[in-house]
């Protein structure tokens, strides 16, 4: 799966709870005034987002990583494009 890339050296991440009982919005508070890491979208009720999509820097990503696989409460992934018969073979007349 290719990663949505915003720029040289950018891309766009999936950022998620681990469980449900994490909350994100500690998280979110700890970035919001960091001006590398832009809040591209907040997946779920509101005021209650269990997943948010940011846009930051290969290396931001990769240092959030190492901070999440320390406290294991949040998980970071690549925002990759969805696709409905992804790894499928390609169907005609659909």
């Amino acid at each position: 799966m290719a990663l949505t890339l915003t720029g040289p050296e950018r891309g766009r991440y999936l950022v998620r709870a681990a469980g449900d009982a994490v909350p994100l919005t500690p998280f979110l508070a700890s970035i919001a005034s960091n001006p590398a890491i832009t809040i591209v979208e907040r997946i779920g009720p509101p005021g209650q987002a269990h997943t948010v999509v940011l846009d930051m820097s290969h290396d931001q990503a990769r240092a959030l990583e190492q901070q999440f696989s320390e406290t294991q409460q949040f998980i970071i992934e690549p925002d990759s494009p969805l696709s409905m018969f992804s790894g499928a073979p390609e169907q005609k007349g659909i």
